[in-house]
């Protein structure tokens, strides 16, 4: 017994919906056809003789236009070809249509039926036949541009999720590299608190590594790693920074795109903190209002820097970020005064679903 992958069962299901939704779209042009004629109640076999020779004459007109003219000529820009074929096409229908209808006549005449006079309506056999082989047409393009949409916008996610993919890559050593600097620090001086700090950078492993291969992560999971983060910092400058951090939030449910705050904080660190050879201070506040998340990083500017050729390239990736996730939904600003440096981020909020 032949097993079906998933693919070729979906395919299955997608012909299966197809076939359906045409047979009760007829089904419906039918009954139309069928209404229309049985004001002629007295007559059933005109009724329905009539009704399934519109009926022919339109699913096979429809079809010419939908899977050879339209396709074969106007999407291929041969427009003149296409309304030359299309106005032939829909005479030469209708012809057929008129004759078969009148050939029906003619054979219930025969058979002793009496008919109205006005039953032959050749206006209206034309705008009837018109009439639905135009919303074929219209629901056919309208269901190309829809799949056409939405093959567009899958292509632009996949691209922005690439995009957002290369830039974590990018993130994440740089972050890492910060990191174990703090470590090695320690691990030079000996000190007592190597382990409890090498228990900090195992949680923040983990969380490159593992927790941020998702579009969004709980706010909390990122303020921990902020902590750890801030933790291992101050072990790193001792007692040349003051570091005031707070939080601000509702809800708890708040999503954020991982690893978009850190770097603002990487930043203040190695452009306050250590280029300074005075005490230097950190402001974080992270705040949830009606507007969205309200995002505030200060620190002081040093004034005899000490020289750092090392470029990081955190910041810029994160602006790359937002622009794809936040399109114009977003507000960063970046000031740079006499004294201090100062980020302001604010962002949309996402509460998870459950």
């Amino acid at each position: 017994m032949p097993i079906l992958d998933s693919k070729t069962m979906d395919l299955s299901v997608k012909n299966i919906t197809r076939v359906s939704v045409h047979i009760i779209f007829w089904g419906c042009v039918w009954f139309f056809y069928f209404f229309y004629y049985k004001r002629y109640s007295e007559i059933n076999s005109y009724t329905f003789g009539a009704s399934i020779i519109n009926l022919l004459v339109a699913i096979i007109t429809a079809y010419a236009f939908n899977y050879h003219l339209i396709p074969n000529l106007l999407l291929k820009n041969e427009k003149k070809k296409f309304f030359a074929f299309a106005f032939v096409t829909i005479v030469m229908f209708f012809y057929i249509q008129l004759l078969l209808t009148l050939l029906l006549v003619i054979k219930l005449l025969s058979d002793g039926y009496r008919l109205f006079p006005e039953m032959i309506d050749i206006v209206m056999l034309f705008f009837n036949l018109f009439f639905v082989v135009f919303i074929a047409i219209a629901i056919k393009f309208y269901k190309r541009w829809n799949e056409k949409d939405f093959r567009e916008q899958k292509v632009q996610k996949e691209k922005v999720e690439a995009e957002l993919q290369v830039l974590k890559t990018q993130i994440n050593p740089h972050f890492l590299f910060n990191t174990l600097n703090s470590i090695y620090v320690l691990a030079m001086k000996q000190s007592d608190q190597t382990a409890n700090t090498v228990m900090k950078l195992s949680d923040i492993l983990d969380y490159i590594l593992y927790r941020i291969n998702t579009p969004e992560i709980a706010i909390s999971n990122e303020i921990n790693i902020i902590k750890n983060y801030i933790d291992l910092e101050k072990i790193r400058f001792a007692n040349r920074v003051d570091l005031d951090f707070n939080t601000d939030l509702k809800s708890k449910d708040i999503q954020i795109p991982p690893m978009l705050i850190i770097p603002f904080i990487e930043n203040a660190f190695k452009h306050g903190v250590a280029k300074s050879m005075e005490k230097s201070w950190i402001n974080i506040s992270i705040k949830e209002t009606n507007e969205g998340l309200n995002i505030h990083v200060a620190n002081s500017k040093p004034q005899n820097k000490i020289t750092n050729k090392t470029n990081g390239i955190g910041l810029m990736n994160v602006k790359k970020r937002l622009d794809l996730l936040y399109q114009e939904k977003y507000q960063l600003d970046i000031f740079e005064k006499q004294m201090q440096y100062l980020v302001f981020l604010s962002i949309p909020i996402n509460l998870r679903n459950d």
